[in-house]
């Protein structure tokens, strides 16, 4: 499949490919996810919560490492996917954490109910024009002094493309641009890095709740 440019395609429309593509492709995907793994930047994520902390993962995916790694050092593990595919792997994975079905973008968590949230290979799938609101709704759901990590991209780029053998979209903005918006919607920025591991390199952004 030869890339295409997503500019012109409805934020909606954008969504349905992302959601459509993982509810095939969940198994095989899985298997190779839990090969590109970040810890320095997640331990240092960790390092802020206080114990037994509640923590969300955006796009947890099967459950695998995020969730698990919560569940295993003593936190309450909350973990959002919208596809139902993804989500029935988490279900065998990590049955103790409280798993939902639902559009992050579209869904309301209690205010100030969070001590931390993470999402490591999400926000990518988002397109940016939801960005800047995700931002300020997290700000929200936090407590004072919660934190996010979230793991973006190195560039600017929109497309859909084959991956693993069906149609996929991306959308997100250049890194300096997603630091503007973190620091619009009130966060105190902790760090902002270029780490590459897995082949991959991603921008990751550790910010705190004032």
């Amino acid at each position: 499949m030869t890339p295409e440019r997503t500019h012109g395609k409805s934020p909606e429309a954008h969504g349905k490919i992302v959601r459509d593509g993982y509810d095939k492709i969940a198994r095989e995907y899985y298997q190779d996810r839990d090969a590109f793994r970040n810890e320095r930047e997640i331990a240092e994520f960790l390092a802020y919560l206080p114990d037994g902390g509640v923590v969300l993962d955006i796009g947890c995916g099967g459950g695998i490492p995020i969730l698990r790694m919560l569940l295993d050092t003593g936190f309450i593990a909350k973990g959002i996917d919208f596809s139902k595919g993804m989500l029935e792997l988490a279900k065998e994975n990590v049955p103790e954490a409280e798993l939902i079905h639902g559009d992050v973008t579209k869904t309301e968590f209690e205010e100030m109910s969070l001590d931390g949230v993470i999402s490591t290979y999400a926000i990518i799938h988002i397109h940016k024009s939801y960005h800047p609101i995700l931002y300020l709704k997290i700000y929200k759901w936090l407590k004072h002094g919660g934190v996010m990590l979230m793991g973006t991209s190195w560039s600017e780029w929109e497309e859909i493309h084959d991956y693993y053998g069906v149609p996929m979209a991306w959308s997100h903005p250049a890194p300096e641009r997603s630091l503007q918006m973190i620091r619009n919607a009130g966060f105190e920025v902790i760090f902002d890095r270029l780490v590459t591991a897995g082949g991959e390199t991603v921008y990751w952004i550790l910010a705190k709740k004032n």
